[in-house]
């Protein structure tokens, strides 16, 4: 997986122009150890006519029926590794992956439909009803292998009725804009569908269902990633509507929306499965990869190159410009302090933005925006940081990169950093500056990942590869 627009990236003095490379080149190898392939082949093995999965083992030859169904973002390339293993052992299959991607693979056995993100759309309701059709009627005796990844939740928005598409749309949208984080969200997203919460296992039983899982999640709780279709589910209908009036959007859903949380805080209509149903036992669950493959992938290869290396966290959270200036912070004190050494630092991260005006832009680009004014007098000081699924809030970038430069270019150009973040219009900023970072769709995600690379004038000596960490004192 490459950045489109690397070498346009590329840019500034001879030691910016050296850092951004590095960062660049980080983040790629990032992306490629997040290739979905890669991580199912490395968790699902066929070895002769057994499949081998986690503890789990299969007889192929004494497997009637293999289906294959699956959700999110990465779910395409993980069908597609599964059908390199598994080949004409496939009965059937049906994936939903972001509308507009669905010919993006190649599948032989396995049907692929589109669904809305971070929307829902009829389309994605409809191919959804016919994943639950197609898990309900599979023969008795079959093996479900289940794909899932982050993106599920909005993929396979069914509604539970009376609530419908158009409510969970308007829903979706508020939660979006609310600034929560994913599992507040996914707790009220789980409780509005007839999928989330343990219900495709529900679906599924008692066919044996084995599901694969990509981590979008912090902390990687497999209970909130694409809302939980295979696993038990921890919230309640009381925990719903308490998301929505602290994130104060209780008056501001459909009445459907209330009423339908409302009998279920009361009791009258049943809750989404818990640890102690039986479907539990016939099903496992398996992680396959999450933020800390490419945060590792990025610290190995820095490490190889003969930088100091270190990764800060995979699970840094948090509003995106208050991120932002803390790793600025961060950046600074480890320019200043660095002894000639690249310094790089690695950070996985699910930060929020709270939307306040209709401007334009992400999670990233407000992080790089909000970093821009302490890297100045800093050269050879970097902060880029991107989306792994190549989307960075409602635009066609992942992310952005900014240096010592930014700040100044910036006002040279018209342009106010402090502005574009009080307006959340960071977009406009970033793309003056020609610092926005372009992949396209990757078809994985695993959150996002910021590099800082702080590098000093030439003439000192590297640090040798796999150095110890540089310390945060």
């Amino acid at each position: 997986m490459q950045i489109r627009n690397a070498s346009g990236l590329i840019k500034g003095s001879p030691l910016t122009r050296q850092a951004r490379q590095i960062a660049v080149e980080l983040l790629e190898a990032g992306l490629t150890a997040a290739d979905p392939r890669r991580l199912v082949q490395r968790a699902l093995k066929r070895r002769g006519n057994l499949l081998h999965f986690g503890d789990m083992k299969l007889s192929l030859e004494r497997q009637a029926a293999i289906y294959v169904v699956g959700t999110g973002k990465a779910t395409g390339r993980m069908a597609e590794a599964t059908e390199s293993i598994l080949k004409d052992q496939i009965t059937d299959g049906l994936i939903i992956v972001p509308q507009g991607t669905e010919r993006d693979f190649s599948l032989s056995r396995i049907r692929v439909a589109g669904g809305g993100h971070p929307v829902p759309t009829p389309e994605g309701a409809a191919a959804t009803q016919a994943m639950l059709d197609l898990v309900v009627h599979a023969r008795a005796e079959a093996l479900i292998l289940c794909l899932v990844s982050g993106g599920g939740s909005a993929l396979t928005a069914l509604p539970t009725p009376p609530v419908t598409l158009e409510d969970l749309q308007v829903t979706f949208k508020l939660l979006v804009q609310s600034g929560a984080a994913i599992d507040a969200m996914n707790a009220v997203r789980k409780h509005l569908s007839l999928v989330a919460g343990g219900q495709l296992a529900r679906a599924a039983y008692p066919r044996r269902l084995w599901s694969l899982l990509i981590s979008d999640i912090p902390h990687d709780r497999l209970d909130v990633i694409a809302g939980g279709p295979t696993l038990p589910d921890p919230s309640t209908f009381a925990d719903a509507a308490q998301m929505l009036h602290q994130f104060e959007l209780w008056d501001r859903v459909p009445p459907r929306v209330r009423q339908h949380i409302d009998k279920g805080v009361s009791g009258s209509i049943r809750e989404t499965l818990k640890p102690a149903d039986p479907v539990f036992t016939r099903v496992v669950n398996h992680l396959v990869g999450s933020n800390r493959d490419a945060c590792e992938a990025i610290l190995h290869a820095a490490r190889q190159r003969g930088f100091r290396a270190r990764l800060l966290t995979t699970d840094c959270q948090g509003e995106a410009r208050e991120v932002g200036a803390k790793l600025a912070r961060l950046a600074v004190k480890t320019h200043e302090k660095a002894r000639g050494a690249t310094q790089v630092i690695v950070i996985g991260s699910e930060t929020t933005v709270t939307v306040r005006h209709p401007g334009k832009g992400g999670r990233n680009s407000e992080l790089v925006a909000a970093a821009m004014k302490q890297l100045q007098g800093h050269p050879g000081l970097v902060v880029a940081s991107l989306a792994t699924d190549g989307i960075d809030g409602p635009t066609e970038y992942a992310g952005a990169i900014v240096d010592e430069t930014s700040y100044s270019r910036a006002q040279q150009l018209h342009h106010s950093p402090e502005d574009a973040l009080a307006h959340n219009a960071t977009y406009f900023l970033l793309e003056a500056l020609a610092d926005h970072i372009l992949t396209g769709p990757t078809h994985t995600n695993v959150r996002d990942v910021t590099v800082i690379v702080a590098m000093k004038q030439s003439g000192a000596k590297r640090a040798p590869a796999g150095s110890a960490s540089v310390s945060d004192e």
